[in-house]
């Protein structure tokens, strides 16, 4: 099966919070791709929070799984995504790339909750 871990799951674990454990079994995913807008958002909320040294570190680690460019079809994909669904431009980026690659999309972002492909975690109250 390939996976797909939204920007929220991988800040779990590479800030190692307490829901980090939810999202482990995705890194032993037979296929885990990751779309270069969740690279993007990625990098800047570690880069924000803890400094250049581990936003190069989370950067590596996203690396050693299979990288997914946004492309023109991805992108045209998307605006569909986000006229259909209401959602904002890099949700729909992100989504466009799961539906592509017929990936289960990993998250804890409510604005993907009930979509099909979607592997939700609920975040507690």
């Amino acid at each position: 099966m390939t996976t797909l871990l939204d920007s929220s799951g991988w800040i779990e674990l590479l800030v190692g919070t307490k829901r980090a454990d939810l999202f482990e079994p995705a890194l032993k995913a037979e296929r885990l791709i990751v779309p270069a807008i969740v690279r993007y958002e990625v990098g800047r909320y570690v880069l924000a929070h803890s400094g250049e040294v581990a936003r190069e570190m989370a950067i590596r680690a996203m690396a050693k799984f299979e990288q997914v460019a946004v492309d023109a079809a991805v992108a045209d994909e998307a605006s569909l995504l986000a006229a259909k669904h209401k959602m904002a431009m890099a949700d729909a980026l992100i989504y466009a790339v799961a539906c592509s690659r017929e990936a289960e999309l990993w998250t804890q972002d409510s604005h993907f909750e009930n979509l099909p492909g979607v592997r939700f975690f609920r975040k507690g109250g």
